[in-house]
């Protein structure tokens, strides 16, 4: 069987709640969307990688690298969204949606969450999780994520799920923003109305929980750091520039 071919779109809005102008805060010198791009573009499985925005000052920050954006509508409520109407002129079995706010994305994974939909085709969305720290549990910031025994997702929460009582040993598992969208999945999903619970939770997965659709959970190792607010930022900076501080 043939290797499905993917691309890789990164949405990017300026107007982040919790830290306004987030893809342009420098770390190592670069904007915090250049080092997801790189990083993207590492991936063996992305046959090209481009950044979907709402301002021209990313856009413009990301084509002085070299890297490709185009603009997208202001009026997006998900970063999902915005990836599907950038994907529309695109040629590609499969579309990721790679969060602009992971500057340590494990490349390996990348691939992997790609090669999910080589032998399942009726695979219609697939995402990335990683093991919970304690500290994540009582962190809104960071979602979690429970699965059944086939790592398919059953619910996604900023609450610290599941609740553990007693000495249960259920795995706890925080969620990666990363999805890989089969091409027709992508579009019927942007078309879904927004769901009371993605309301409730401010969590768009929920949306096509809600829906009833199949949603596959790979496990991923490595350091992921999603930059959600300043003391992230700094976190960030410390990892990615202290290489540069060694020389």
């Amino acid at each position: 069987m043939a290797r499905l071919q993917a691309i890789g779109i990164i949405p990017a809005r300026y107007g982040s709640t919790r830290l306004p102008g987030k893809p342009l805060a420098l770390i190592a010198g670069q904007p915090l969307v250049w080092h997801v791009v790189e990083r993207a573009r590492a991936a063996k499985r992305l046959s090209r990688v481009l950044v979907a925005t709402d301002d021209e000052r990313i856009l413009e920050a990301v084509r002085r690298r070299g890297g490709e954006a185009v603009l997208t509508s202001p009026d997006h409520l998900s970063g999902t969204d915005r990836v599907a109407e950038a994907a529309r002129g695109c040629d590609a079995d499969i579309i990721l949606n790679v969060q602009g706010d992971e500057p340590l994305l494990e490349v390996d994974a990348i691939d992997r969450l790609v090669a999910l939909f080589d032998d399942d085709p009726e695979l219609p969305l697939a995402t990335l999780r990683r093991p919970a720290e304690a500290a994540d549990m009582g962190n809104a910031n960071v979602v979690k994520v429970v699965c059944d025994a086939r790592g398919r997702a059953l619910y996604f929460s900023r609450a610290g799920i599941p609740h553990r009582r007693g000495d249960a040993a259920a795995g706890r598992w925080a969620h990666i923003g990363v999805y890989a969208y089969r091409r027709e999945a992508l579009f019927a999903f942007a078309a879904l109305p927004p769901a009371p619970l993605e309301r409730e939770e401010g969590l768009e997965q929920l949306r096509a929980i809600e829906a009833g659709w199949r949603i596959q959970v790979e496990a991923a190792t490595g350091t992921f750091l999603g930059v959600d607010t300043p003391e992230d930022l700094e976190r960030a900076r410390q990892i990615l520039e202290r290489p540069q501080q060694a020389n």
